[in-house]
């Protein structure tokens, strides 16, 4: 130490100091964090001397711009999609290594998982008529939905959304995808619905319309109630067996009319899930209070019940319908008939002309005739 002092006491003597410069720049700051959203942040830098320089390094993540400019550095950070925390480096170095580099860290946050819930169904089909469905889609990021096709229309109202098309009258059956998109980046989701529209002719509740022939294996009939039942082998020209099916509101009923008797009307249920339809037996047929009933059997009574009754699609046409009567307990056979009041009050079997309490020996299809 004494030899460092007497040594530059004698540079006193000879000349003034050298003043002592430490070169080197002021930060705002040493580190900067961005949401997952990104934007842009300013890093402020002062150098020492004032007019010292400094330069920019180090950088290399693709998310991340920066650039130096007059005083500092801008930095910019896109939006992360990622479920993982970004973080990069950049170095503000002297050109002329004056002083150290002096590191600035960057991080973003990760984004928020993509989670969504929808009651969409893996596909939707259109009869040829057109309509609408409906499903819900709920998500905290971004969604969107659209779809391939111009036939097949898409509206979004908040978190409902509605598919429609109008009615097809082409031969070919309409194929569109509905894309279903939620998130971005990495983290997007997609979901891919496969939408179909049927022609005319596929169009179960229409090919339903038509004059329909009650048919069985073997018939007999009790003309009015009575248990001395008659072997009977119908004509498929009579009357009673034929009746008309007409539409009733589309895709939920039709009316079937001439039942078993002139000027019947019944009202029957249309099942869109398997293409056939729900007879409800009991029910007023006719104005003056003709009821059609499903009427039982058995060596020592004869007896009558209400209740619906599948018919069901019975070939791939979808020109026959099995009738699904119930088995009763009690009784050998389940037929249908008409019945009204007499003066008693008492139920009684509505005349012998058209035959109208029926018993099938062997299961009842209705087919459809081809006129």
């Amino acid at each position: 130490m004494a030899i460092f002092l007497s040594a530059t006491l004698l540079m006193s003597a000879c000349s003034e100091p050298e003043p002592i410069v430490v070169y080197g720049v002021t930060l705002s700051q040493r580190s900067v964090a961005f949401d997952a959203e990104g934007g842009e942040m300013r890093v402020e830098v002062v150098p020492f001397p004032e007019e010292e320089a400094w330069i920019l390094e180090g950088c290399e993540a693709e998310w991340l711009t920066v650039s130096a400019t007059d005083g500092g550095v801008d930095v910019v950070a896109m939006a992360n999609t990622s479920p993982e925390v970004r973080s990069a480096a950049f170095s503000i170095v002297s050109p002329e290594s004056k002083f150290d580099p002096y590191k600035v860290t960057v991080s973003q946050e990760a984004a928020e998982k993509v989670v969504y819930t929808t009651s969409a169904e893996e596909s939707y089909t259109f009869d040829s008529e057109g309509g609408s469905f409906s499903f819900s889609m709920v998500s905290e990021s971004m969604w969107s939905v659209t779809s391939s096709e111009g036939w097949l229309a898409v509206e979004i109202d908040e978190s409902v959304v509605t598919l429609s098309a109008e009615r097809h009258e082409g031969d070919e059956r309409r194929v569109a995808t509905l894309t279903l998109e939620v998130g971005e980046g990495v983290q997007q989701q997609t979901l891919e619905i496969a939408v179909e529209q049927q022609t005319v002719a596929e169009n179960k509740y229409l090919n339903l319309v038509g004059k329909w022939e009650i048919t069985s294996d073997k018939w007999f009939y009790s003309p009015n109630g009575s248990l001395n039942s008659l072997s009977y082998s119908p004509n498929p020209t009579d009357y009673y067996l034929i009746f008309d099916m007409v539409e009733g509101e589309y895709g939920k009923t039709l009316i079937m009319q001439n039942f078993l008797y002139p000027g019947t009307e019944l009202e029957v249920r249309y099942d869109s899930a398997t293409g056939g339809i729900v007879i409800p037996f009991g029910w007023t047929v006719l104005s003056y209070d003709v009821f059609l009933y499903m009427t039982l059997v058995s060596d020592r009574q004869f007896s009558y019940a209400a209740g619906e009754v599948d018919a069901v699609i019975a070939n791939e046409e979808g020109t026959a319908l099995t009738l699904e009567l119930p088995t009763v307990s009690g009784f050998n056979y389940v037929g249908f008939g008409l019945w009204t009041y007499n003066d008693s009050g008492a139920k009684i079997a509505l005349g012998s002309q058209y035959r109208p309490t029926m018993f099938p020996m062997g299961p009842i299809v209705l087919r459809k005739q081809n006129i």
